[in-house]
Parts: structure tokens; C-alpha cells; sequence
């Protein structure tokens, strides 16, 4: 696309009241978004298009900032967000825009998760990158955070709630930039626009537009990501859960996906079966957990970050060591937590450097 033409295409995609089906429904009649402003000129409908100015300095700060406009009519427009009826007229792209081209696999969840969920999360998209796929998710807290790190060396796109130079939340800036030697941040919004809630429902439409499959991981029945997986289902897409613990709220939401249909996940292999059956993951097996084993020096807990962990933790046992690589607190400091939550009857310590919520709390 040339210069002449993607200004065009800004214009059209910005003009006033114009969202991404009146967009598509208005290139399909015209052929072109030249004849669609023409069209608008000639019935006095002009005054909707935006400058060329401001589309030139859109273009020239895009271009300062390192960040790529991908259109509907790019090569590198994603193949499988294509053919959502509300798919964006063009994203924001800021890293590696090859990836866009690839399978993906949606890995989603819940900002508040238990540690186990965080680990799962992980390991899910560590294996799914290792069988090929990129790994989507929404650069947010909790299972986002663990599904982009799981995935980070073999590549992961990060969607957006915001413009693609806006770091949301602003603790995921080392993240931010680590995914972007390996994979892309992406956006439908203009850059510079500050996230906001009414944002976050057409971020998730992306994610599950991006993939051949949504994973929930660990929801609660209010969860942002059952929006997701709602969107998954509207889009033909595969869904998948991991099943949680009914007594605890975290899960009740992704069970209820299970509960009506939705494919059940214990490892990768799981979703392997169903998006790549070719694919064998007997080689890509867990590891066996580590003890973690350190001595417990003066250290003064603050109540705080013990309430935190101690929300962290479910009946899922979970190693100690991810803990402490979660908190970045060193050995001798969370094993001074895992004391004190233990001497109080709050968690239940095994042999094998594992922790879970003690059932008689």
C-alpha cells in the first residue's frame, strides 16, 4: 500500500461515526476508501473525514515512535482476525510484525489468580511455543503476565487495551520490551490513548480473533475472560479451561465454561490434540518440582506481603521457589513467610518444596 492510499484509508477509518463494520460495509460498495471519501464529499458529508494534517503527523509520530500501521489490505494483516465481521480497519504493531502471519493460541485469566494458575498458565504457553504456536494474551496481571513470560523466547503478541506506546500496567515495562524482541504489541487504538474500561471488551474480541483457540485459565464467575471466551464462541474459535477447585471463587467461572462445553486442559497436550494432533508433546513433560531449601535468617514479614501470598496460595500445592521468582524475594526471606504461615496453621508445607492452603483455615 502506498502513501497516497493508507492516508486514505486513516481518513476513512477515522472519519466521525464511522466504527469497523460501517468501515468494511463502505469498502465493499465503493471498492476504495478514495471512492468512499469522494462519496461523502459529494453528499455533504465532508465535514465527518479528518484532515489529511492530522493524518500526516498520525503518520510521522507512528513513524518516530517505531510503531507499524498494519491495514486490512497488508500482507501482514492476520489471517484469522480477517474474518471477524467487526475486525479492526488496522493495528498498531510495535516489535516483530512476522508473527502476526503465525498460529496462535489465546492463553487468558484472571488478574487475582492462586499461584498454581500462574505456574499452569506458564508452562501452558512454554509448551505450546515449543509445538509452534504464538501465544495471544492481554499484557495484564495475574495469568497474562505468566502466559507471556512462558512464551517470550518463542514468541507471544500482546493485545491492548491502550495505544501500543502506552505501558499498562506500568510494572510490565521490562515485559513490555522483552516481548517485543520475539513477538509484537498490538492495538486498534491510536497511540497515546490511556486504557480505559469500555476498552477492554474490544481488546479481548482481538485476542480470540487472533487464535485458533482461547485457553481460560482460572476465572471467577465475573471474570473479564469469560467475555473473551464468549467472543471465542461468536468466532468459531475452539475453547478451552483448566478445571479448578469448586471450592474456590477463582474457578467457578472457568468450571462453568467446562460445564457447558468447553474442552478441558490438564497439560498442552490437551489443546495439541485437538488444534495440532500431529504434534507430539511426550518429550515436552513437566519437570520435577525442586525443594526449596534455605536457612531462615532475621527477616521482618511485612502483614502485607504475607496477606498477599497467602491469597496466592489454593489446595493446588505449588513449589516455593516459583513463590519466591513471583515476589523476586530471596531465599532467606520467603522461606521467613512460608514460617510464619505455616507456624499459624495458614498453609500446609510438603516434603517435595511444595505449599498449599491449609483446608482448615
Amino acid at each position: 500500500m502506498n502513501d497516497k492510499d493508507l492516508i486514505s484509508w486513516l481518513k476513512l477509518a477515522y472519519c466521525k461515526n464511522v466504527g469497523p463494520i460501517t468501515f468494511w460495509q463502505a469498502l465493499s460498495r465503493f471498492g476504495c476508501c478514495e471512492e468512499a471519501l469522494a462519496w461523502l464529499a459529494r453528499n455533504n458529508r465532508a465535514n465527518i473525514i479528518p484532515e489529511e494534517n492530522w493524518v500526516k503527523q498520525l503518520l510521522e509520530l507512528c513513524n518516530k515512535k517505531g510503531v507499524t500501521i498494519v491495514t486490512g489490505k497488508n500482507s501482514s494483516y492476520p489471517v484469522q482476525l480477517k474474518q471477524l465481521r467487526d475486525a479492526p480497519t488496522l493495528l498498531f504493531v510495535k516489535g516483530q510484525v512476522d508473527v502476526l502471519q503465525k498460529d496462535m493460541v489465546g492463553i487468558v485469566g484472571a488478574r487475582n489468580c492462586s499461584f498454581a494458575a500462574k505456574k499452569q498458565a506458564h508452562l501452558l504457553a512454554q509448551d505450546l511455543g515449543k509445538a509452534g504456536f504464538i501465544v495471544a494474551s492481554g499484557l495484564a496481571r495475574g495469568i497474562d503476565r505468566s502466559a507471556h513470560l512462558g512464551s517470550c523466547q518463542t514468541g507471544t503478541v500482546a493485545v491492548v487495551a491502550g495505544g501500543v506506546d502506552v505501558i499498562y500496567p506500568p510494572e510490565h515495562e521490562d515485559l513490555y520490551n522483552d516481548i517485543q524482541r520475539h513477538g509484537c504489541i498490538v492495538s486498534e487504538m491510536l497511540i497515546g490513548t490511556k486504557p480505559s474500561p469500555n476498552h477492554f471488551p474490544r481488546r479481548n474480541r482481538i485476542i480470540s480473533g487472533l487464535s485458533r483457540g482461547v485457553v481460560v485459565v482460572e476465572a471467577a464467575i465475573r471474570s473479564g475472560s469469560l467475555i473473551t471466551a464468549r467472543y471465542a464462541i461468536e468466532q468459531s474459535r475452539d475453547l478451552f479451561a483448566v478445571p479448578g477447585s469448586p471450592q474456590d471463587p477463582r474457578c467457578h467461572g472457568s468450571n462453568l465454561l467446562l460445564k457447558q462445553g468447553a474442552h478441558l486442559v490438564q497439560s498442552a497436550d490437551d489443546i495439541l490434540q485437538i488444534l495440532k494432533p500431529e504434534f507430539n508433546l511426550t518429550m515436552l513433560s513437566e519437570p520435577e518440582a525442586e525443594a526449596y531449601v534455605a536457612s531462615v535468617e532475621d527477616f521482618s514479614v511485612p502483614a502485607s506481603l504475607k496477606e498477599e501470598i497467602l491469597r496466592g496460595l489454593s489446595e493446588t500445592p505449588i513449589e516455593i521457589n516459583f513463590i519466591a521468582q513471583d515476589f523476586k524475594l530471596n531465599s532467606q526471606e520467603i522461606m521467613a513467610i512460608i514460617l510464619e504461615l505455616e507456624l499459624e496453621g495458614l498453609i500446609v508445607r510438603q516434603a517435595n518444596g511444595t505449599v498449599s492452603i491449609s483446608t482448615q483455615v
